[in-house]
């Protein structure tokens, strides 16, 4: 036992390094295997006084009714445990069903209650014990092994073990098998507990009355310890209870764009029909392609984006990456692929190991926060492609020297005694990655943006994917804010039964981290009729915190052979999550609100039609569509004075490059409407300073020559709106003009702010090519930009120093 439990040591230290979730309260369960003469006097020495499950076999209760009816009475939940503890496998097929129907009609005439909870003697079964079990009546299991769970027939509530794969949480194991004192098991118990509350996961105990009883102290030190750390015991009846009180306030749709058949401007149209709450943009395909930036065709992620804000659909928007998918990455950095147990490397996918993988990613996810402002960042492909990988010699060199392992340890030694820690270390290995990239999530964002990660969910259940896969829950999940269980369905009657048995090992895995089911249509474009929706949203209403769909082409293609989703069943989702209806399909994409114009002549009146469509959207900083808190440049609350200090550097002729890019980014973050809007405010501003308008605004941005061009032109524009009246002898705001300037005020313009970034977007500067040495002149605008002599990509934050160029007056 001390041999097992020092190696296990290092590992666990190892994993424990990874946990960025805060300790969550965990349920407990505590289940008993009731079947001996000797349990009776057990149970009334250990005196257990909290809710409880036990699984009884029918001949005890019927040598025992009294005090099977009495734990009825009390409330826990009693499940079956065979009739005669016999190796149920073994048994013929009349001898299983005559077994597992006695045992269930002497507890339920006991109890009086259906009884619907199974625990196998000896933890044995197979797939024909399954069917019998389901055929008579029953719906629940607990007779798997936490990390060697595989049953798919019932729901399954497995057993818990102790430090990842090394022992379960039995008290056979522990005070039997391994000897433990009775300070041990205490200790033993209260970590499982520990590691279960890094994501308030449920700690399910097996215990037997008889071997229990031998530390009945520790047991009951173990409860007052759970209660005193906010924790709580449920029965297994409890437990499901309390899954299903979970319910979905969430509505994501995924949108591929390597499926080129449909424009931003139809996206926005669709999407604004829904109740969805977010949209998860492909950002990058796993061949390696972009959807944004200059390495894209066609910018469609930054293109759609901009639309959904400045139409002000209200949803938040995760960049969809595939996170160790990137066949171009692999093709130009052989030494980043995967390496299989012959050697060979990996043509499409990175290892999760190598630091510079992480790198790379961690450069996407700061371009798209600092550049687009996403409100997520949601990784896909966080996987091993199966158990073949990843056998890199300096993967299997840090697991040796993590584990004190000789150098020359061979992959059948990894395959064999170390089987367990190698399927351990593979994870931890996803789990480092995912939190290193958190990190830069949060660094980059101020903790402001979602970081999410897809896993697997049809076969979550069976421990051969896990292991394959690598993707083990619960100890990669606290790296995120939320997991997205991928569900591929078929359309199928018992899509409906997966799924709610998903859910339930879904939770047992990550505990109460929010999960947003992602359901994937059948391929061959069968349709989702509206009983079947009903169904899944019936499933997902008990259990899930969202619901998505995958992917937009299945939701509103052009080709209906393709769709899997109608409209009515579009309608029946939005009813479900919104309240209301499928909206009706715009007829344009003009939008905002609107300001009631002044009477005009008609063709002013066409014309002004035209800027308000331009300027009606409430964009004086912030996002359009969210909150008031949430703002596109830095609010007022926090930017005024670090503006003043950028300003103050400015005013040397030279700034640093991280200065630079911070100021780029803080001018990419206004799009063309938010500078048109407050470009208006700072006239309207500037015309109850002074009498003289013109003089004030050429003072306040007085580094740049077409400023003036540009002032004149929005005071012409903002008379036209009627937000100005001028006559003989003085320019004055109109009753409207007030309004909207004390609007604008209130969404947190800023004069003196404002006419700093007008500065700032009218700067030119010039940088020294750090490959070549030649001078390369840029608008401070951009943050990367091309070198004029070697075409090099250059970057602001990269160069040491970058020089102001003096604008003509």
């Amino acid at each position: 036992m001390k041999s097992i439990l020092a190696s296990a040591c290092i590992i666990i230290s190892f994993f424990a390094t990874f946990s960025s979730a805060a300790a969550k309260p965990s349920p407990v369960l505590l289940t008993f295997d009731t079947e001996q003469n000797a349990d009776v006097a057990a149970l009334k020495t250990l005196d257990i006084r909290v809710p409880s499950t036990y699984f009884i076999t029918g001949a005890f209760a019927e040598a025992n009714r009294e005090l099977v009816a009495e734990l009825s009475l009390a409330g826990h939940t009693i499940g079956s445990h065979s009739q005669a503890h016999p190796h149920l496998s073994q048994l013929s097929q009349k001898d299983l069903d005559s077994d597992l129907k006695r045992s269930k009609r002497i507890l339920e005439s006991i109890t009086g209650k259906p009884v619907v909870w199974f625990r196998a003697p000896y933890m044995e079964y197979d797939d024909r014990v399954m069917r019998v079990l389901k055929a008579n009546g029953f719906r629940y299991d607990s007779s798997d092994s936490e990390h060697w769970e595989q049953q798919s027939i019932l729901t399954e509530l497995p057993i818990s073990a102790l430090r990842r794969r090394v022992m379960l949480a039995s008290d056979y194991n522990m005070i039997v098998v391994n000897n433990f004192t009775e300070p041990e098991f205490e200790a033993a118990l209260k970590e499982l507990y520990t590691a279960k509350s890094r994501l308030g996961q449920p700690a399910i105990i097996l215990l037997h009355p008889k071997h229990a009883a031998r530390y009945p102290e520790a047991l009951r030190n173990f409860i007052s310890w759970v209660h005193g750390k906010g924790g709580r015991f449920l029965t297994a009846d409890g437990y499901i209870a309390e899954i299903e009180a979970y319910r979905p306030d969430r509505y994501g749709i995924w949108v591929d764009f390597s499926r080129r058949n449909f424009t931003p401007e139809e996206i926005v149209a669709d999407i604004s029909r829904t109740s969805a709450t977010d949209i998860f943009l492909m950002a990058k395909d796993t061949e390696g392609n972009f959807y944004y930036g200059r390495n894209s065709r066609d910018n469609v992620f930054g293109k759609t984006m901009t639309l959904l804000r400045k139409q002000g659909v209200n949803v938040k928007v995760h960049a969809w990456l595939p996170a160790l998918s990137d066949t171009r990455a692999v093709r130009r950095h052989s030494d980043w692929a995967m390496t299989a147990q012959n050697g060979r490397l990996s043509a499409n996918w990175m290892s999760p190991g190598n630091p510079e993988v992480a790198l790379y990613t961690e450069a996407t996810v700061k371009e798209l926060i600092q550049k687009y402002g996403v409100d997520g960042i949601h990784l896909d492909c966080l996987t091993y492609t199966d158990l073949d990988y990843d056998y890199g010699k300096s993967n299997v060199k840090a697991f040796s020297d993590a584990r004190g392992l000789p150098e020359n340890i061979t992959h059948s030694d990894l395959l064999g005694k170390e089987y367990p820690q190698w399927l351990n270390w593979r994870s931890s290995m996803i789990a480092a990655y995912a939190r290193k990239i958190g990190l830069s999530v949060q660094k980059a964002a101020g903790g402001a943006v979602e970081y999410s990660a897809a896993f697997t969910g049809n076969r979550v259940f069976n421990y051969k994917d896990v292991d394959r896969s690598g993707q083990e829950i619960s100890l990669i999940a606290p790296a995120f804010d939320f997991i997205v269980p991928v569900m591929h369905v078929a359309c199928l009657e018992d899509d409906r039964e997966v799924l709610a048995r998903a859910l339930v090992s879904l939770r047992v895995k990550s505990g109460a981290m929010p999960l947003v089911v992602r359901l994937i249509g059948p391929a061959d474009g069968g349709m989702m009729t509206e009983d079947y929706l009903s169904e899944v949203l019936e499933v997902v209403s008990r259990g899930a915190n969202g619901l998505g769909l995958s992917s937009y082409h299945f939701l509103f293609g052009k080709d209906p052979a393709r769709r899997c989703i109608d409209e009515e069943g579009l309608d029946l989702i939005n009813r479900a999550f919104g309240g209301k209806g499928l909206k009706p399909l715009p007829e344009t994409l003009g939008g905002g609100f609107s300001l009631d114009p002044v009477s005009l002549p008609g063709a002013v009146a066409v014309f002004l039609a035209v800027v308000f469509n331009m300027v009606a959207i409430p964009v004086y900083g912030r996002k359009a569509g969210q909150n008031e808190s949430t703002m596109i440049a830095p609010g007022l609350e926090t930017a005024v004075h670090k503006w003043e200090e950028l300003a103050a550097e400015m005013s040397s002729g030279f700034l640093t490059g991280s200065s630079a890019e911070e100021i780029s980014g803080m001018l990419r973050s206004y799009d063309a409407r938010g500078v048109h809007k407050n470009r208006i405010a700072i006239v309207l501003d500037a015309v109850t300073r002074s009498a003289s308008p013109m003089t004030e605004l050429y003072e306040a941005v007085s580094c740049s020559m077409e400023w003036k061009s540009l002032a004149l032109k929005y005071l012409n524009e903002v008379c036209l709106l009627g937000y100005v009246a001028i006559n003989d002898r003085f320019v004055s705001l109109t009753p409207s003009g007030r309004e909207l300037l004390t609007e604008a005020r209130c969404e947190g313009f800023d004069y003196d702010y404002w006419a700093f970034v007008e500065c700032c977007l009218q700067q030119t500067v010039s940088v020294v090519c750090p490959q070549c040495g030649s001078l390369t002149q840029t608008r401070l605008y951009w943050s990367s930009f091309d070198c004029s002599q070697c075409a090099a990509t250059l970057h602001l934050e990269d160069v040491p120093t970058v020089e102001l160029l003096q604008n003509r007056k």
